[in-house]
């Protein structure tokens, strides 16, 4: 018995100049689709293509695409992005479908800040979780989710039960990093007994970072302003 989900994808990134400040843009050769929040994509679309030609989904000020898809998880349900106001705006994705018991099965994705909406906002967290029930109902059921985000190839795992007293549910878990123009996520899920998955939920959330700081992480042709500082401080000390 296969399992089916739908999923979010993003496209290979590249970083420029905007506004006078280094920001993630996204190249997306297929069809990008600007969404409302609350608005429901099909895994059809998201995986039309491969990751270098596929389609892109932009969602507030986020832009996904890069999607893939392992083992019971097929794409063949859908995924659901919300988020608030464009600029600044945690985007949550709703994998919707169903994984059954014993099973494993994986999503990879891409997610990068929009230039054109972003602003002074880079991504810096990422939280993890899913729903469980149990199949038959009533039945102590257990399914753990793992994974890797990157760049800094931070990992994660979280677990899960129902019906078990006492519990140890560790999800969701919410992983803080340096902030970043672009992240890319791949994530694992493993089934028990009885377990059955019927969501994955990620969100992706930012923080303010100062032009300055912007320039220093993504402008490695700006490295020479470190040094310039430097100089200038040795200078002022004479």
């Amino acid at each position: 018995m296969r399992g089916k989900f739908g999923v979010t994808v993003g496209a290979g990134i590249i970083v420029s100049l905007f506004g006078g400040q280094a920001l993630a843009a996204v190249s997306c050769p297929g069809t990008t689709s600007t969404v409302a929040s609350g608005a429901s994509v099909p895994g059809s679309f998201l995986l039309t293509g491969t990751v270098s030609s596929g389609n892109c989904v932009a969602a507030g000020d986020k832009i996904f695409g890069a999607f893939d898809v392992t083992g019971s998880i097929t794409g063949a349900g859908s995924s659901v992005f919300t988020f608030a106001m464009p600029q600044g705006s945690s985007v949550t994705i709703g994998f919707q479908g169903s994984v059954a018991a014993n099973l494993i099965g994986g999503i990879d994705y891409q997610v990068a800040v929009n230039p054109a909406l972003a602003g002074p906002f880079l991504i810096d967290d990422l939280q993890k979780d899913f729903t469980l029930n149990s199949s038959p109902p009533g039945l102590p059921a257990t399914a753990t989710l793992t994974g890797n985000v990157n760049p800094g190839a931070i990992g994660f795992s979280c677990f899960r039960d129902v019906n078990i007293t006492p519990s140890a549910t560790t999800c969701p878990q919410t992983h803080t990093f340096t902030p970043v123009p672009q992240i890319a996520v791949n994530e694992t899920i493993t089934t028990g007994v009885n377990a059955i998955v019927t969501g994955i939920t990620d969100t992706i959330s930012q923080t303010t970072v100062p032009e300055p700081a912007s320039l220093a992480l993504l402008g490695s042709a700006l490295a020479g302003f470190g040094f310039f500082g430097i100089r200038r401080r040795r200078q002022d000390s004479v």
